[in-house]
């Protein structure tokens, strides 16, 4: 499970979780073990409908905490004051068509929805309901209300539904989630207000329609710089060639897939962002010419005849403007060195280098040592991290030295 957080962010944090009774309440379970096997003290709270699909015990065995049903009968009048007031974050899943209306409305006649009156810029909905309970025009506006009063709703996703229909109404997987939380929970929250364009994954230049040259970058450093720069507030749109993971929570795609494509598609966003970060692994070359019809083997060598692709990164740097700029670099040699001379011959704000080639860095690894550079002359050298924990301290030096 590929999961866009810095490997320490839930240590420490107080979630409480409300568990009301739709059939996905099954599967947040598991979103408890997650949160806290990474360090989470998660604190349940279940509706008497939510007990009639998961016990209350599975949620005390993964969490080791007591789970909270009725107030009253708990013997803690209070808990519906305490239990808001106490936790860092109100994570509502399964959150059905019943719990989004009594919230909006202002009822409150069981623990859970009382808590929810008490401290609503806390409280994060991941609604779950069939298609059409979803689509309802009540429904949506029992949203839209929650919306404009500042509630934080997780759209739920598409697909097979448990009672068999398809469409919206899907209980989002667990990684999207605790992505969720996650950029609920971050502070601070420096890039609100900005538009920040990723590029990720690997383009693909075609010989035949049977192969292609490429190389092995996963996407993953920049698919963890999307989630947190969302993480840090800011309004993302991802531009992607060839991904072997999955697209962050509430980004935006925009998938390119060849060179071409892609320096298309920057420019076409770089009018609309305030920064740019050019993550993606854009061929150098392409084959000078495409076979419509598969090349077929034959006895004699083959010659493949290629031309340089432009450099997306270096024409950018020429009509930045006021906007920033970070680029990328993989290197194998000098690394440190080459960092300086791209940041100078790009005219970037920002380099960022790896050594590729090695066991645990480079494309497909998931961890990361890399080299920053910065047009004011700041170097930083940061040590083997997961990816994500090196996107928070990318985006961290970018706000430090040239958002704040």
């Amino acid at each position: 499970m590929v999961v866009y957080h810095p490997s320490s962010f839930f240590q420490g944090k107080k979630i409480l979780l409300g568990v009301t009774g739709g059939i996905a309440a099954v599967k947040v379970v598991s979103l408890a073990r997650y949160l806290t096997e990474k360090g989470a003290r998660v604190t349940t709270c279940m509706t008497r409908h939510a007990l009639r699909i998961v016990g209350r015990t599975s949620f005390e065995a993964v969490t080791g905490e007591r789970v909270y049903i009725d107030s009253f009968a708990e013997g803690a009048s209070l808990a519906h004051i305490t239990l808001a007031r106490s936790h860092d974050l109100i994570l509502i899943a399964p959150a059905t068509a019943n719990i989004i209306g009594k919230m909006a409305h202002g009822i409150a006649d069981d623990l859970l929805s009382t808590l929810l009156l008490v401290e609503p810029q806390k409280v994060l909905l991941a609604p779950a309901m069939n298609v059409s309970m979803w689509r309802n025009p009540v429904v949506q506006e029992n949203v839209k209300i929650l919306v404009e009063r500042g509630v934080r709703i997780i759209p739920p996703s598409s697909g097979k539904l448990a009672c068999g229909e398809e469409g919206e109404g899907r209980l989002p997987e667990v990684e999207e989630l605790v992505e969720a939380a996650f950029q609920a929970l971050h502070t601070p929250r420096d890039l609100a207000g900005k538009k920040i364009l990723v590029t990720a994954g690997a383009t693909r230049e075609w010989v035949d329609p049977s192969r292609f040259i490429s190389n092995p970058s996963s996407g993953l450093m920049g698919c963890a710089l999307a989630s947190v720069c969302r993480a840090w507030g800011g309004e993302v749109k991802l531009i992607t060639g060839n991904l072997s993971v999955r697209v962050p929570f509430g980004v935006v795609q925009e998938v390119a897939e060849t060179a071409l494509a892609m320096r298309e598609a920057v420019f076409r966003s770089f009018g609309w962002c305030d920064v740019l970060i050019m993550c993606a692994a854009v061929s150098d070359f392409r084959p000078a010419s495409f076979s419509p019809s598969k090349i077929k083997r034959g006895e004699s060598a083959f010659t493949l005849s290629l031309v340089p692709n432009p450099d997306i990164l270096k024409e950018i740097g020429e009509k930045k403007g006021t906007k920033i700029v970070v680029g990328f670099c993989a290197e194998t040699e000098n690394v440190l060195e080459e960092a300086w001379r791209k940041l100078r011959a790009k005219n970037v704000d920002m380099m960022v280098a790896n050594l590729v080639g090695q066991e645990e860095t480079g494309f497909t690894a998931p961890t990361n040592k890399v080299w920053i550079v910065d047009r004011k002359g700041n170097e930083v050298v940061l040590p083997l991290l997961p990816k994500v924990d090196v996107a928070e301290r990318i985006v961290s030096h970018l706000v430090s030295h040239f958002l704040s």
